[in-house]
């Protein structure tokens, strides 16, 4: 009998321990989850990279133009969800999002100005202005001042070509 009870408390343990270790391990799942989160975001907007360029490759603007939309939609989507669950968040998740939200931008502006160079390499250039533009309106912001920046000085380019007589000259000798 007594034999018996030491077996019962030891399966008992065993089941205690057991699931000490099945909580724990679902613990730690739960923490990697919100770290690949961050990661799978980060290889979708890698993939939408890849199949921006290989797009551009082909000469299959439209295409590319899609996938460079879907990283602003990633973007838009996160804004979105933070706002919304922001008092619900702790101070890294808070951190995560925020680094997704700006990659997905920074890529996004970095994809229309290869596009506006696209345009002008393929003598598109009211597509290529139009790019431009839309770098401007869409990246005002300060965090972004930098790609709109360089689509000012995309457009100036493009606005010399369709405007020669606006080049410097170079005064006779």
């Amino acid at each position: 009998m007594n034999n018996d009870i030491s077996n019962s408390a030891f399966r008992m343990g065993m089941r205690v321990y057991l699931k000490m270790f099945c909580g724990l391990l679902m613990v730690g799942t739960l923490s990697a989850c919100i770290g690949d989160k961050y990661q799978q975001q980060t290889d979708v907007i890698k993939g939408h990279v890849e199949m921006f360029y290989g797009h551009l490759q082909s000469h299959q603007v439209e295409q590319a133009m899609f996938e460079n939309e879907q990283i602003e939609l990633l973007a838009l989507k996160n804004e979105e969800r933070m706002l919304r669950n922001v008092g619900q968040m702790r101070e890294g998740e808070k951190t995560q999002e925020w680094k997704i939200i700006k990659t997905a931008k920074e890529t996004a502006a970095e994809n229309w100005l290869a596009l506006a160079q696209y345009f002008l390499v393929t003598q598109q250039y009211n597509k290529a202005l139009g790019t431009y533009r839309r770098i401007i309106e869409t990246y005002g912001g300060s965090p972004y001042q930098q790609y709109v920046n360089r689509a000012k000085m995309g457009m100036r380019d493009v606005e010399a070509v369709l405007d020669p007589g606006d080049l410097p000259v170079a005064p006779a000798r």
